[in-house]
């Protein structure tokens, strides 16, 4: 009695450990990620916010937390150990590409250039803190507040918040490694023109000869025409006297 119970639990046990890593991998592969096709995509706390938290990195992505007919909930981060966030995007405004994505979220820190404020909200009416120069801030997104500045939108000692575009050193942002398959390429628009032969030298000397036998010709056309009109009629011929004509 007691070897089929031992037996069945090994049975249990061995069938459990093989079947976990099946479920993680599944779970995994279930994983969707959208990507952003332009500079201006809102990333909202709430789909009831009028004005956006920042604009999503271009060409990085976004993962899917629930799809929605007006706004899709996603989580983004940046990549490494840092505190992922959630939030909504227009669904309208997210592709999906369809290819592997490894590294979806954008890695960069900027570094402060000078002793920076760190803002609660993007019109920089309150400030969280200070950060003092050269310190590395963990980038998520950028936005152009109402009164024209632009903002980057970072987290700093796990606090997130704006600091001024003024405020860094200037960076840049280098597309994500995957094609860009949204981009759609327009065929090069072929002319039809007639080919033309080059021209030679006894082609250009045969052209400047019919050209001057061309003005002779005229020139003396116009030459005729003009001795044709000087010459005097026969009913305006001059008569001269003669004696004899009276005798």
């Amino acid at each position: 009695m007691k070897k089929p119970f031992l037996f069945l639990i090994l049975i249990l046990l061995f069938g459990g450990f093989i079947f976990q890593p099946l479920s993680i991998k599944t779970a995994y592969a279930d994983v969707t990620y959208l990507r952003v096709i332009n500079q201006t995509t809102p990333f909202y706390s709430k789909p009831t916010d009028v004005e956006p938290l920042f604009f999503l990195p271009y060409t990085y992505y976004v993962k899917v937390i629930d799809f929605g007919e007006e706004y899709t909930h996603v989580e983004c981060k940046k990549s490494g150990s840092a505190p992922a966030i959630d939030g909504y995007v227009p669904s309208s405004m997210l592709f999906d590409d369809g290819l592997s994505v490894i590294e979806p979220y954008v890695n960069l820190n900027v570094k402060t250039a000078t002793t920076a404020l760190l803002f609660e909200d993007c019109s920089l009416t309150t400030p969280l803190q200070y950060v003092f120069p050269d310190r590395e801030l963990s980038y998520l997104g950028e936005y152009v507040n109402q009164a024209g500045f632009m903002v980057y939108y970072v987290s700093y000692n796990n606090r997130l918040g704006y600091v001024k575009e003024a405020d860094v050193y200037p960076f840049s942002i280098p597309n994500h490694p995957n094609e860009l398959t949204f981009i759609v390429e327009e065929p090069p628009v072929e002319e039809d023109e007639q080919p033309t032969l080059p021209t030679t030298d006894s082609d250009s000397l045969l052209s400047i000869k019919i050209l001057i036998i061309a003005s002779l010709l005229f020139a003396g056309i116009v030459a005729l025409v003009f001795a044709i009109k000087r010459k005097p009629s026969n009913a305006q011929a001059v008569t001269f006297y003669d004696e004899n004509d009276y005798e």
